[in-house]
């Protein structure tokens, strides 16, 4: 069927969304590796990927295969960015991925409003905080998971179900916390389609996929691979060492996930929440909200992705719901939506920019990437986390001091470890003779360990 134009100029227009929202993400995250602000993620994926057919591990990891801490082969993908650009090639591929979220999110709009309409929903989804920082984060598996778990809820709603099946299996090797994700969400699908009957197989077919994926990896990808190394990601929902009681357990728990549910859903008007699909983010908030670790719940951290895709496909569909009775109500919400997204952006920004991009790069951060080019290639060289993010395509490069026969550290950089563990076993080291200092330039100190 041939197009009109105004949906035509509509299609070119979130294109050209697109690339201004992953054109300033890529602008956003160089600016934060240029001034050294990533951490120890970024140089970890980059040994992962670079490695990819010698190893697929980092030094960070025990050099364990990565697929035996995350089940993420998806992450292959990247390679081509890490081989043109370096480490920065991931953040650069992080923030396209994220940005892409805008085309499934198009595609529901578009079923549910004229052209214009569903254009100024993309515009809104586009300010959406919690998609930004996901975008310049340190990159991570879950880079995927905002347009992977979008594209399936249009599949879903389109009744794609091919596309629902290859989006599902996708998910999947993204992450094994995907397998319960899909799981549940598969059977909130069935169970919500009332008398149709396809829909309600689909669901029952992606749970499904996502339990068989689940006995693949545990059963025999993990055997394959190392049938020693220990699954490790279930202590992050060990409550065993948490305590606490009363008034200060409720203010120190229960406090930070309102706050969580707020900053996801504020932003969006809380229009999810009369959506269908604002039912699977709750897989999402029960994985976040039962893990111990208060970095789960920091919005700008990565496990927020979980949510992302789920959150803006429930705000499209939950304006047109609203939209059906109440068109009035539903204009303002969306207006909201925007407005409340500005104001987190300025005031409260989950990019943490005040944090991340509190200076422009200067001649110290160039001096410091000199000095990284400028050592020998594929030698055991350590550093703090901020500068091994800039190591990765190093096999051999480490993070924190343990006697590599290089180490380099920035005056000019701080951290709680290097202050009381590395910064004391350097001063040793160096008063043992056991290193020599061979550059110190600007606060940038090169050591190398005697006799080597």
């Amino acid at each position: 069927m041939k197009q009109r134009p105004g949906i035509l100029v509509c299609n070119a227009l979130v294109w050209a969304l697109f690339l201004a929202l992953a054109s300033t993400l890529c602008v956003i995250a160089h600016w934060r590796y240029a001034i050294f602000r990533n951490d120890v993620d970024l140089g970890i994926f980059t040994q992962v990927i670079a490695g990819l057919g010698h190893g697929f591990s980092s030094t960070a990891e025990g050099g364990a295969n990565h697929l035996l801490v995350h089940w993420s082969p998806i992450i292959a993908i990247a390679w081509p960015f890490v081989r043109a650009f370096g480490p920065v090639g991931l953040e650069y591929f992080q923030a396209i991925l994220v940005a892409a979220v805008l085309f499934p999110i198009w595609g529901l709009a578009r079923a549910r409003f004229r052209p214009v309409p569903a254009l100024a929903l993309v515009a809104v989804a586009a300010l959406y905080p919690i998609l930004c920082a996901n975008a310049v984060g340190d990159f991570h598996e879950m880079a995927f998971v905002p347009l992977l778990s979008a594209t399936l809820v249009y599949a879903l709603d389109r009744r794609r179900w091919s596309m629902c099946v290859v989006t599902a299996l996708l998910l999947t090797c993204t992450k094994e916390d995907q397998f319960v994700v899909l799981a549940a969400n598969g059977l909130l699908f069935a169970a919500t389609a009332r008398t149709d009957v396809r829909a309600a197989r689909i669901g029952w077919s992606i749970s499904g996929l996502a339990i068989a994926m689940a006995f693949l990896y545990f059963g025999v990808v993990r055997q394959a691979l190392n049938s020693h190394v220990p699954y490790q990601s279930l202590e992050f929902f060990n409550w065993a060492g948490a305590h606490g009681g009363g008034y200060s357990f409720a203010w120190a728990v229960l406090l930070p996930r309102i706050r969580y549910v707020l900053i996801i859903l504020a932003p969006l008007a809380f229009l999810p929440c009369i959506s269908r699909y604002g039912l699977f983010l709750i897989p999402g908030f029960v994985e976040i909200f039962a893990s111990h670790q208060s970095v789960t719940i920091v919005p700008g951290a990565h496990y927020s992705a979980l949510l992302t895709g789920y959150a803006l496909a429930g705000f499209v569909d939950g304006a047109a719901r609203l939209n059906a009775n109440r068109p009035q109500l539903a204009k303002g919400l969306v207006v909201a939506a925007a407005a409340t997204s500005m104001w987190v952006a300025i005031f409260a920004s989950p990019m943490e920019y005040w944090y991340y991009l509190y200076r422009s790069p200067n001649a110290h951060d160039a001096l410091l990437e000199t000095t990284l080019r400028r050592l020998p290639r594929q030698v055991d060289v350590g550093s703090e986390d901020e500068i091994f993010a800039h190591l990765g395509l190093d096999p051999n490069a480490s993070i924190n001091f343990h006697g590599q026969r290089w180490f380099v550290y920035d005056r000019t950089h701080y951290s709680v470890h290097w202050q009381k563990i590395d910064e004391p076993a350097v001063g040793r080291a160096l008063a043992r003779k056991e290193y020599v200092m061979t550059s110190d330039r600007d606060g940038i100190v090169v050591l190398k360990r005697s006799g080597s």
